[in-house]
């Protein structure tokens, strides 16, 4: 039947392609015509091999898309590849695709539309610019009539759609929701029967989104990926032209999808750029973002747009451009009135189409808008919130809830940026929503005032228009004013209540800024109301703890006292309130909790300050406004006040009265009244029950209400002192705050210093006194327990005042024979003597003695019996060792309390000392001075001070007669404090040795503890030896100028009156230097001699040595020459190999007679050489470095470079020198260490004996005491006692 079918189509799309007009039969079968067209056979063909035919000559009617014999040329479909079954069937269904079951001409078809295949797929038709397409094929033929259907000619061969994800899979343009889809295991779910229907995100939108797929490789990353793929899908066909406005639809997880038509589609925020991609099971939808998962879709507008209700809403929110707004973010609570309530508010858009009227637009709706979710449930009695135009909006809920006084008559209405809340009125913008009853009802704190406002049936008049201001006492002020509203619920006790509420009532609108001090008002019961001002307002005496809350009928100033009705106050508050210039007081008054007590029956006496008076105390009303506070508030004011009238006339000089705080006030008379050192600026100021006394200061609770001059003046011994006060016009300033602390000479002080106050009356003399007094005050309170042993203290002047506690505590020198004497603004400490001004007032002893890293010294110096020197005039510079130091130094004072020990330690302790002020700024590097032990402190400067080996760790201790440098290392006495290279440093004449020596890394061996002998070429030496220090700093070049500078020194003293004719010397290298009494050493003449060092001993010479080079026979030549040299040195060697065997049988012979001697002397050898064993403390061992060839002469040869080190000798280490070493014998055996008569001939002589004899290269003496060399040839050589022997 299906083979018949296809037939008929394909003859009918055969005969498509042909003048059909004339060619087709509309009385033939749709398989007939096709056969007939001519351009059909391919498809007639395969209709009858899927069996087709007869299927399409049925009654039909159908509609053939008729593919050509070209659209089958091109589909590349070979009929004999479809030979089974299942190919069979394939190609059945692809023919079927072909067909639909009904008849539609092309008149039916519409751009968009699908229509379902007879294969059960669907396909999709295109129509633009007269075109028809299906699918890829273009109809190139339309409506071809035939007796069972129509047959549309097209020009592509139509395949059946696969599944969703291949589908995809093929756009090229979605890989990542492939990827997506397989990862999180929904490949098989996407390839089922369907249908569904697919919003297919691009692989820029992944990209766009940021989805990391790798990172949600993970079962908790699967499952995220699962539920946001699945909100992308629907389980159904969602057609595009089934989507509508408005529309919602469920995603496969469960969640809703919304719909946008207008320009153009958009599912949530994503636009549909492609719609209607048909697949075997279902649709796909190209959208350009990646799905949210999410409960509400929507935001606002659009949310309100599709209620159907808030049409003028969503008008007013886009006439007063708040739409973007309204779709940001948010979250917003919005309480959208429905457009019936829009219609009742007479809100008429149109005329609000003007910018003002856009403002006024925006207020109301904003008006509406709070900003963050506000559900319903979170909403509260008396709550309010603040809507985003600023303004608060009020809440009630009773049954239901209200906002201001619009119902909400659906409630939580979820958005995708917030909720909305249908309420069915348009909120009117106001700061002051509630009455003045529903305002203090909310507050939580007046509900004793709303019952009294019921009770005495005041309600009603207070929820008039108004307005009123009503001064609402709190609940605690109920309390506190202890009605009881059951007792007054009578006709008479209402009566009372109204008048006690109508006493908080005045009519009219008075906030707060209307207030002024002193300033009355009557209340609605008639009495008058009084008000103070001061950084807050009071009502009577109640305080006005939160004003101006505005109401929609007046304002509402909350108070913390019930008033009771009266006339008009008099009390001392009240008066001082009034005065206008005790504000701060009164504040103070209330705030302490002392307002009832004054307002009391007294009688009183108040010492009123002024306000100024409070500003100059530096009060601080707001920090005392705690418990702590307030009672130290209460402290001082009551300080202020006695409890009995005092007039003015009753206060006589000196008089003391108690205040009601328990602590005396003083008094003074004069040219007027002064209390506690306040002045009384007015007096006997009566009121209803005492009297004021204004003051110009704020009186501090003392239990010494004088200062330093009035305690001193009233001793009746410290007269002079206060006369000299005065004349130095230091009153005012010790009348001053402090604290201060006084050393207070007595009169007899002033007598035995001679000081005569009229002989100082003149300027100068005014100023030496004031430098004087102000030297005996500290700036703050120094009593005497915190005075200490060796403490110290800057007085006013800036000088220094030093203490001694003992059996007495004294100031420099001065007796306190008297502590502690207590004043209102300091502590008097009675002196006796007046202390003369100075910087230093410790001499040298005093001031190690204090430092307390000196005590070692400090007991040197007594035991030494310097102590009285040091005291001495001086001026001295001292350097200081730390007690450190006298430890590290081994000093041990008691094995030194001996006459000699204590001569000892004198002279250790003036090495120590220098006469004169010596500051660091006078010392500069290389200077030397003389101790007083009469030798020799040499001095560095660099990066720190050093005198000898001592760093300089505090310089310029200023003491009375003199200076202390702290240092790190007690001095032992020299006469030749710097050592070898410092010596060097500062000669002015070694700068290139200097710099040779740190190039070659020898400055810490020169600096060791030797002795060494150094033979130091001058600069010019250098110069003339052209050596480049430039050249050879590289590794080479240093082991060559080690080489080179070790030649110079030995190890050990040799003074000039040392040096032989002809004597030599092994030096530190290894190699022998020869001497001649000229004096010289290898020629180069000694300039200066014996320059002593604290390790060794300087000679000054004129030329750089260098050492004797060995030189390689094979490099002096070649050819006959050569041979002839050779056999020179064949025959010389034969010569010396004979008496050097000789020499070694002798030598053989005499150790074995010393062996056979000495039976337990034992050597031992080994196969690396001999068991060395350690020398004595005088010997320094030399670790070898292999140097590179040098290049400064022609006849150095590489040598082994010796750095100095004092290391523990080991077997195969270098040679180890001793000051009593057998040298000068060696030239018996090594006549190259010879003194030559000229440089030439001592260098070419040098040469020879380096070919005919090896170099040293170890020397040691063993636990026999035998002497071994170990030689550059491989040989060993040992010391008999007359010459050396090579041992075989």
């Amino acid at each position: 039947m299906k083979k018949t079918a296809v037939y008929v189509v394909l003859t009918l799309l055969i005969a498509s392609t042909l003048p059909l007009s004339t060619q087709a039969d509309p009385t033939q079968d749709i398989p007939t015509n096709a056969t007939n067209t001519g351009i059909h056979t391919s498809l007639v063909a395969a209709l009858s091999h899927a069996n087709l035919v007869a299927t399409l000559q049925g009654p039909g009617p159908f509609t053939v898309f008729a593919p050509t014999d070209d659209a089958f040329a091109d589909a590349g479909i070979d009929l004999n590849d479809f030979d089974t079954p299942e190919e069979n069937q394939t190609l059945a269904d692809i023919l079927l695709y072909h067909v639909i079951s009904g008849s539609v001409p092309s008149t039916d078809v519409r751009n968009g539309m699908l229509a379902e295949m007879v294969n059960g797929d669907k396909a999709k038709f295109g129509v633009s610019g007269g075109t028809v397409t299906i699918g890829a094929a273009e109809v190139i033929q339309a409506d071809v009539q035939a007796s069972n259907g129509i047959i549309h000619v097209i020009d592509t061969v139509l395949l059946p759609p696969t599944d969703i994800p291949s589908t995809a899979n093929t756009t090229g343009i979605h890989d990542s929701l492939v990827a997506a889809v397989i990862q999180a295991d929904l490949l098989s779910t996407l390839e089922g029967t369907g249908p569904f229907t697919v919003f297919a995100p691009t692989d820029q939108a992944f990209t766009d989104a940021g989805i990391d797929l790798a990172a949600l490789d993970t079962p908790e990353g699967k499952a995220t990926l699962s539920d946001i793929l699945l909100y992308h899908v629907v389980s159904a066909e969602v057609p595009a032209e089934q989507v509508s406005d408005c529309l919602l639809a469920d995603a496969a997880n469960g969640q809703q999808l919304s719909f946008t038509v207008g320009d153009s589609v958009m599912v949530n925020d994503a636009n549909i750029t492609l719609t209607d991609v048909i697949s075997s099971n279902g649709l796909i939808h190209v959208i350009d973002k990646v799905l949210t998962p999410t409960d509400s879709p929507r935001d606002i507008p659009r949310t309100a747009q599709c209620t159907g209700i808030h049409d003028s809403l969503v008008a007013g929110i886009v006439q007063a451009e708040l739409l973007e707004t309204l779709q940001g973010p948010g979250p917003f609570t919005i309480f959208a009135p429905t457009d019936q309530a829009f219609i009742d508010a007479g809100i008429d858009l149109a005329a609000l189409d003007t910018p003002e009227g856009k403002a006024t637009l925006s207020d109301i709706l904003l008006y509406h808008v709070v900003s963050g979710e506000v559900p319903s449930a979170n909403v509260n009695e008396c709550m309010s919130a603040d809507a985003v135009n600023g303004q608060p909006l009020s809440f009630t809920v009773n049954g239901g809830v209200m906002v201001n006084d619009a119902n909400v008559t659906l409630a939580d209405v979820t958005t995708s940026n917030g909720v909305i809340h249908v309420i069915d009125k348009v909120l009117t913008p106001s700061d002051a929503p509630n009455d003045i009853p529903r305002t203090a009802q909310c507050t939580g704190i007046h509900d004793s005032l709303v019952a009294a406002v019921v009770q005495a049936e005041l309600l009603e008049t207070l929820q008039g228009a108004g307005p009123f201001t009503l001064f609402a006492p709190t609940d605690q002020a109920f309390t506190d004013a202890g009605i009881d509203l059951a007792s007054l619920d009578t006709a008479e006790g209402k009566a009372i209540l109204s008048d006690i509420l109508l006493y908080h009532v005045v009519a009219g609108n008075v906030p707060s800024s209307a207030v002024t001090e002193c300033m009355s008002a009557n209340a609605v019961n008639g009495q008058p109301l009084s008000f103070t001002v001061d950084g807050g307002v009071m009502v009577n005496g109640a305080n006005v703890t939160l004003a101006d809350v505005s109401t929609s009928n007046g304002v509402i100033h909350v108070i913390d006292k019930v008033l009771t009705p009266t006339d008009t106050p008099t009390d001392i508050p009240r008066t001082a309130q009034c005065t206008g210039e005790h504000n701060s007081l009164v504040s103070a008054v209330v705030q302490a909790g002392l307002l009832e007590t004054l307002q009391g029956d007294g009688p009183f006496t108040v010492f009123a300050p002024t306000d100024q008076a409070f500003a100059d105390a530096g009060i601080d009303l707001a920090s005392l406004d705690n418990p702590v506070g307030k009672a130290a508030l209460a402290d001082i004011l009551l300080y202020h006040v006695l409890d009995s009238e005092v007039p003015a006339s009753a206060v006589t000089d000196c008089l003391s009265a108690t205040t009601v705080n328990g602590n005396p006030l003083s008094f003074a008379v004069g040219d007027g009244v002064t209390v506690n050192g306040a002045n009384v600026t007015a007096t006997d100021v009566p009121n209803s029950n005492g009297i004021i006394h204004v003051i110009d200061k704020v009186l501090i609770p003392t239990t010494t209400p004088d200062d330093i001059p009035r305690t001193a003046q009233c001793t009746g011994i410290h007269n002079s002192l206060v006369a000299a006060v005065v004349q130095a016009e230091l009153l005012e300033t010790l009348q001053g705050e402090g604290p201060f602390t006084l050393f207070a000479p007595t009169d007899q002080a002033f007598t035995d210093a001679g000081i005569d106050l009229a002989a100082l009356d003149t300027e100068e003399g005014k100023a030496a006194l004031t430098d004087i007094l102000l030297y005996h005050v500290v700036s703050g309170n120094v009593p005497s327990s915190d005075v200490g042993e060796c403490g110290t203290a800057t007085a006013i002047n800036g000088g220094t005042l030093s203490f001694g506690v003992a059996d007495t505590v004294t100031v420099n020198g001065a007796t306190v024979t008297l502590p502690d004497v207590a004043t209102s603004n300091g502590v008097i400490h009675v002196i006796d003597k007046v202390l003369t001004p100075t910087d230093t007032p410790n001499d040298i002893p005093r001031t190690a003695q204090c430092t307390g890293v000196h005590d070692s010294l400090v007991a040197a110096v007594v035991q030494a019996e310097l102590l009285e020197t040091l005291q001495g005039e001086g001026p001295f510079t001292v350097f200081a060792p730390t007690d450190q130091a006298f430890t590290d130094a081994g000093i041990d004072l008691a094995s030194l309390d001996t006459p000699e020990g204590k001569a000892a330690l004198s002279d250790i302790l003036l090495y120590h000392v220098v006469f004169g002020e010596v500051p660091s700024t006078a010392l500069s590097n290389c200077m030397t001075t003389t101790a007083a032990n009469e030798q020799t402190l040499a001095f560095t400067v660099g990066d720190s001070v050093m005198v000898n080996d001592a760093t300089v760790t505090i310089a310029d201790v200023a003491t009375s007669n003199g200076l202390i440098h702290v240092i790190d290392t007690v001095l032992t006495p020299s006469d030749a404090p710097s050592d070898i290279t410092q010596t060097a440093q500062c000669t002015g004449v070694h700068t290139s040795l200097v710099a040779a020596l740190i190039q070659a890394e020898l400055v810490a061996t020169l600096q060791g503890e030797g002795p060494f002998t150094v033979f130091a070429p001058t600069d010019q030496a250098f110069t003339d030896a052209g050596i480049d220090l430039a050249v050879l700093d590289t590794p080479e070049g240093k082991a060559q100028l080690s080489d080179i500078l070790l030649y110079h020194v030995y190890a050990g003293t040799v003074l000039s009156t040392d040096i032989t004719e002809g004597m030599t010397l092994q030096m530190v290298n290894g190699k022998n230097a020869t001497f001649t009494l000229s004096p010289s050493i290898d020629g180069a003449n000694i300039t200066g001699a014996d320059v002593l060092t604290s390790n060794g001993v300087i000679h000054v010479i004129d030329a750089v040595i260098i050492p004797q080079a060995e030189v390689d026979p094979s490099t002096t030549g070649d050819g006959a020459e050569s041979e002839e040299e050779d056999s020179n040195i064949v025959l010389i060697a034969s010569i010396i190999g004979i008496v050097l065997v000789v020499l070694i049988v002798g030598g053989l012979l005499y150790v074995r007679g010393r062996d056979e001697s000495s039976p337990s002397e034992e050597k031992d050898f080994s196969s690396n050489g001999l068991t060395a064993t350690s020398q004595a403390a005088t010997t320094y061992s030399y670790e070898p470095q292999q140097a590179a060839q040098s290049t400064y002469t022609s006849q150095y040869a590489p040598q082994t470079s010796q750095p100095l080190q004092p290391v523990q000798v080991q077997q195969t280490q270098p040679v180890q020198t001793q000051v009593a070493q057998p040298v000068a014998q060696v030239e018996t055996v090594q006549p190259a260490v010879q003194a030559q008569a000229t440089p030439a001939v001592a260098q070419t002589q040098a040469s020879q004996a380096a070919v005919a004899l090896p170099e040293v290269l170890q020397q040691w003496t063993d636990e026999a005491g035998h002497t071994w060399r170990r030689m550059s040839d491989g040989g060993t050589m040992w010391w008999n006692g007359t010459d050396w022997q090579k041992y075989a």
